[in-house]
Order: structure tokens, then sequence, then C-alpha cells
């Protein structure tokens, strides 16, 4: 296999999903996007051919923690859906037009 095929078979899925997995600031799928990361380091490092490739999939492997992505910095920030303000039950989270009057 050379380093073009194993791109296209290995090296784009895996790195859509991997970047669908840090989507959002969850740092249980960030968890999972570290080890599948992971992953794809060692297949490109076992890959007879260019090390220019793990050195990519290493240098977005800093770039995450950098970030501090599925770190304590990820708790800061909530979710979208814990800070909408509308289609929820919880009256103090409704807008004042939609307050029952009376």
């Amino acid at each position: 296999m050379n380093i073009l095929q194993s791109w296209l078979i290995v090296g784009v899925p895996a790195l859509v999903v991997i970047a669908a997995l840090f989507v959002g600031r969850s740092a249980v799928r960030a968890l999972f996007g570290y080890a599948a990361l992971a992953a794809t380091l060692v297949f490109f490092v076992v890959v007879p051919g260019d090390p220019v490739s793990a050195a990519l999939i290493g240098l977005i492997a800093v770039f995450l923690v950098a970030t501090g992505r599925g770190t304590a910095v990820d708790e800061e920030f909530p979710e979208h859906h814990e800070n909408r303000k509308r289609m929820t039950t919880d009256p103090s989270h409704a807008l004042p037009s939609e307050l029952p009057q009376g």
C-alpha cells in the first residue's frame, strides 16, 4: 500500500471521524477523538513511505491539546442545549413574552 492509498483508505475517513468527534465541547467525545487520533498516528508510523504523514497527524494532535479540547477548559463553555432560552419546560429560561400573564 503506497502513501496515496493509505490516505484515501484510512487517513481521510479517519480525519473526518476525528473532526466530528471534536465538534462541540464534550470531554467524552474528545477522549474518543484522541484515541482515534492516536490509532491514526500509529497507522501512519507503521505504513512505509512518507514520514511527513505521521508528522501531520501528530501536529493535529498537538493543536487540539494546545487549544484545550477534552480538558477542564471545556467545562467552562456550555453546550448549545444548556444555554438556549426557548424550547424548554423550565420557566426560568422562558422569554418574558412567553410567560403566562396573570
